[in-house]
């Protein structure tokens, strides 16, 4: 022990003295304090854990919201009550680790997944990997196996099988040069919805598409109905029958009109025995007098309307497009029959293409009644005469006819007329600046009475940049936003720092 000079012990000697020593209790703070913040950084990776496996724990603050699910799919998976397997035939790590142009889009599908299963407790998410389980799709025996699969949706006995290219978007070019497949777009949400919507669902509502006159493709319009869950069909009713689950007949752009048997057809489909319920979408043709469709004119008159040939000739700039050549614009919603179920009711419905959209006037406004109409500053465009008119208030776009309402079901048979077929057209369907994908397939759910998902799900794309601007008047003023309001701010910020510096 060690002594002073007087020979007595120090106390700040041995253990004791060590233990009294202020170096020694600062460094038992710090050690305290580092293992209180380790247990706490590893109790709140636990708790994260654990809440990760509940609900997605990340914040999407890309402009579009490319990686959470849309509120419509939302608004169906609240109401799944059935188990639902999606197996991916993809190992996870392959996605999120593809070095090339195409990994953005894995990673965003890969994220889609399991927001479906973060977002249903009857949705459960699984990867397969069918190099170490070769034998997995022997139990589905319906699916495809001379093409590669990338998922497989299960409910029960019902299942569903999905390709790549039922996922993703490729550029043929690009493989048809270099041998690669470079992704353009994916579309994982709507597939997979649609894919949920079929296993879960027995009864599917069937689409027929008129063949026999000559018609216009609209294969754009039947992509985008199938991806809504919709079984479509081509039928040439000289030679064929509609099928019984069929709830639509389109006609789309006839170079030639029905003769008078078909019309009888025709009618008594929509009559359907006094029960009703089955609904025709007619795209007239404007190459064509419409005088020379008799037969059809007299289906649209049972219905309290007329095709006029003519067009609208709009001249409000808030229903114009920017660079419009005056053909196409843009049209209100008249009532709300097709609006209430859309995400974004601010946005209008474009119609018009090569030349313009007819005219759809009102004979009976009793059965009768207008869908999409132009605003009040507009003229009428007489096809034959090639001449303008005034027009008092505005020109109907689109109107449907109803008639019937079944004393079963209550249900009623309806016909609608659509001005222009391009308002289905692939380049107005795809653009999000517009609603005319969501009101036109919302506007098929409303009138098969399917309320399971009312508007059509739209891919997002990490990589777009679409600024939104639907009309001139919005172009007018970001341009005068950015040529005249920006610098004048910047000019007045200079001017208050100058007056500032120069009084001090």
């Amino acid at each position: 022990m060690n002594k002073n000079i007087s020979g007595k012990t120090s106390k700040n000697s041995g253990v004791k003295g060590f233990l009294r020593a202020r170096n020694t209790r600062r460094g038992a703070a710090s050690i305290g304090v580092t293992v209180l913040v380790i247990a706490a950084v590893i109790l709140v990776n636990v708790i994260l854990a654990v809440l990760s496996s509940r609900s997605a724990m990340y914040v999407d603050v890309t402009a579009g919201r490319s990686y959470k699910l849309q509120s419509v799919t939302l608004d169906y998976l609240s109401k799944l009550d059935q188990d639902v397997d999606i197996y991916v035939l993809v190992n996870e790590e392959d996605l999120l680790t593809a070095n090339s142009s195409n990994y953005p889009y894995y990673v965003q599908a890969n994220r889609l997944l399991h927001e479906f299963e973060y977002n249903s407790d009857h949705i459960s998410l699984h990867y397969v990997d069918l190099v170490k389980n070769p034998t997995f799709l022997n139990q589905y025996p319906n699916v495809n196996r001379t093409v590669t699969q990338m998922m497989l949706i299960v409910s029960g006995e019902n299942y569903l099988a999905l390709a790549p290219t039922d996922v993703f978007s490729y550029d043929t070019k690009t493989y048809q040069e270099e041998g690669s497949m470079a992704v353009t777009s994916q579309h994982v949400e709507q597939s997979v919805a649609t894919a949920i919507l079929r296993v879960t669902d027995s009864e599917h509502v069937a689409v027929s598409i008129l063949s026999g006159q000559d018609e216009e493709d609209c294969s754009a319009f039947a992509a985008r109905l199938s991806m809504n869950a919709y079984d479509v069909e081509t039928v040439n009713l000289y030679t064929d029958k509609i099928s019984e689950k069929s709830e639509f007949l389109i006609i789309f752009k006839p170079m030639s009109d029905i003769d008078e048997d078909l019309y009888k057809t025709i009618t008594a489909w929509l009559d359907n025995d006094g029960k009703y319920g089955h609904n025709v979408l007619y795209f007239p043709n404007d190459d064509i007098d419409a005088a020379l469709f008799p037969n059809l004119n007299a289906l649209m008159a049972d219905y309290g309307m007329a095709v006029d040939y003519a067009y609208i000739f709009e001249k409000d700039t808030d229903h114009l497009i920017p660079g419009n050549n005056l053909n196409n614009s843009l049209f209100d919603y008249a009532d709300t029959a097709f609006t209430d179920d859309l995400t974004n009711k601010s946005k209008k419905v474009i119609m018009g293409g090569a030349r313009g959209t007819m005219p759809i006037r009102i004979l009976d406004p009793s059965v009768a009644s207008q869908m999409l109409v132009s605003s009040e500053n507009v003229e009428r465009f007489d096809i034959k005469t090639q001449e303008l008119g005034s027009v008092d208030g505005n020109l109907c776009g689109a109107a449907i006819g109803r008639k019937g309402g079944s004393a079963a079901t209550g249900a009623n048979s309806a016909v609608v007329a659509v001005g222009s077929y391009y308002a289905v057209s692939n380049l107005y369907l795809t653009a999000d600046t517009y609603n005319n994908a969501a009101y036109f397939i919302n506007m098929v759910n409303v009138l098969s009475h399917k309320n399971d998902v009312s508007v059509l799900i739209e891919g997002k794309d990490p990589k777009s940049t679409e600024l939104g601007v639907s009309s001139q008047n919005d172009l007018s003023f970001l341009s005068v936003f950015v040529r005249f309001i920006i610098p004048g701010l910047v000019l007045i910020a200079g001017l208050i720092v100058w007056i500032k510096r120069r009084h001090k």
